[in-house]
């Protein structure tokens, strides 16, 4: 698979850390039939979790949670690389396709 490069939106939404709030998020968009291209879960102190939602339809992501009372954060914007699993893979990329898309703001995130 060649590397493929793209922008994306993302979405973010602050959660208790408890185990299963996650789940209970993710499994409610499942059954809302939303696709994540990737998803990042980021620690905040020690009582919250940053969940960051890259989703393949925006509209679909905000509809779901509008329907079920979530606050969502965004829409962001940010690069998606998706390449073969290979060791300096993401290197290789930084230095042959990503200076089009430079940013000193940029988002990366890669699946």
């Amino acid at each position: 698979m060649s590397a493929r490069v793209r922008t994306v939106e993302y979405f973010y939404i602050m959660v208790k850390d408890r185990p299963g709030e996650a789940y209970r998020l993710l499994s409610h968009l499942a059954t809302e039939q939303v696709n994540l291209l990737a998803f990042n879960a980021i620690p905040m102190g020690l009582e919250h979790t940053q969940l960051v939602l890259f989703p393949d339809s925006s509209d679909l992501l905000s509809k779901a949670a509008a329907g079920s009372g979530l606050t969502l954060t965004g829409p962001q914007r940010a690069l998606l690389v998706q390449d073969d699993d290979r060791l300096g893979a993401l290197a290789d990329i930084h230095l042959t396709q990503l200076p089009q898309f430079s940013r000193p703001d940029a988002v990366f995130s890669t699946t």
